[in-house]
This record gives structure tokens, C-alpha cells and sequence, in this order.
């Protein structure tokens, strides 16, 4: 019985160890190029900073609000959706980016319940 539960006891230390072996051995794989290249060519760079902010009209229309009120909002909630930089997320999406997003999604969404209604 005592060389049952040592054998036992030995080969759950094997299987142990080779699990952390492979952990340690495993290397993290370079990001994707969609992923480096959002800063400078992702949707909020192209469209909001390239197109929309110089254009006060097609901004409202986009998000339903003015400038000044996006960035009062921002002002409000950029605290709670600020994250910092990680080994796992360097460059996590910025505040003013996820509020932009938040926005025109909860925009298309009331768009398509109006739809939806008719």
C-alpha cells in the first residue's frame, strides 16, 4: 500500500513539473500588425481625429453630441475607464477612444430599434 502511494506521489511531481516547464518555456509571440498600427491608422485616429473633429456638423451627427459636450463627458467618466499599461496591453485603447466607441454604438442601436418599431 505505502509503494502505491509513493508511486503515485512521485508521478503527481512529474506531471507538476512538466507542466511548469512548459509554462516557463513558452514565449509570447510578437502582436499582430493590426494591433501596432492602431495608434496611427485604427478608427478612431482616421476618423475622428482626421475627419470629424475638424467638421463640428458631421461630429454632432456622428455621436449626437457637439464637441464640447463629447468632452464633457469625457471629463466626467475619463477617470473610470482609464487603464494602465501592461506586460499583456501596452497601449490599451484610451479613454476618449472607448467613449467614443460607447457612443456611436449606443447611437446605431437606437437607430435600429427606431427601425425595428416601423
Amino acid at each position: 500500500m505505502k509503494r502505491k502511494l509513493f508511486a503515485l506521489l512521485f508521478l503527481e511531481e512529474e506531471e507538476d513539473e512538466e507542466i511548469i516547464n512548459y509554462f516557463k518555456k513558452r514565449k509570447r509571440s510578437a502582436p499582430h500588425e493590426i494591433f501596432v498600427t492602431r495608434p496611427s491608422e485604427g478608427y478612431f485616429s482616421l476618423l475622428i481625429k482626421e475627419h470629424l473633429k475638424g467638421d463640428e456638423k458631421k461630429f454632432r451627427e456622428f455621436f449626437r453630441l457637439n464637441n464640447d459636450q463629447f468632452y464633457f463627458v469625457l471629463n466626467i467618466v475619463e477617470n473610470d475607464l482609464k487603464r494602465a499599461s501592461t506586460n499583456a496591453v501596452k497601449y490599451p485603447i484610451t479613454p476618449e477612444e472607448k467613449l467614443a466607441l460607447t457612443l456611436r454604438y449606443s447611437n446605431n442601436i437606437n437607430i435600429l430599434k427606431l427601425l425595428l418599431r416601423k
